[in-house]
């Protein structure tokens, strides 16, 4: 796919993106990293859903989460002060 094709898939999703995005970034928005959830948590970015360990997040109906969320929830700069997620493999 070129750029432009993949910015025109993600306009049709409703996928915001900085125009200034390299190829690969544009990419990642189309086809994000799934995660699994590790320890328990509500998310209180996402209407208080609970999140149990052993769920992919981000849940299907909020698959559009910031970057910045997911480095949150990686680490254990978060109110919980755990890891919550970890990369699924």
């Amino acid at each position: 796919m070129t750029v432009k094709e993949i910015k025109e898939k993600l306009d049709e999703l409703g996928v915001e993106y900085n125009d200034k995005m390299r190829k690969a970034e544009l990419i990642e928005l189309l086809n994000p990293k799934k995660h699994v959830v590790v320890y328990d948590f509500k998310d209180l970015q996402d209407n208080g859903f609970i999140y149990v360990e052993g769920d992919t997040f981000p849940r299907e109906e909020n698959k559009h989460v910031s970057q910045e969320r997911i480095d949150e929830l990686l680490s254990k700069q978060n109110k919980i002060g755990k890891q919550l997620i970890r990369e699924q493999d």
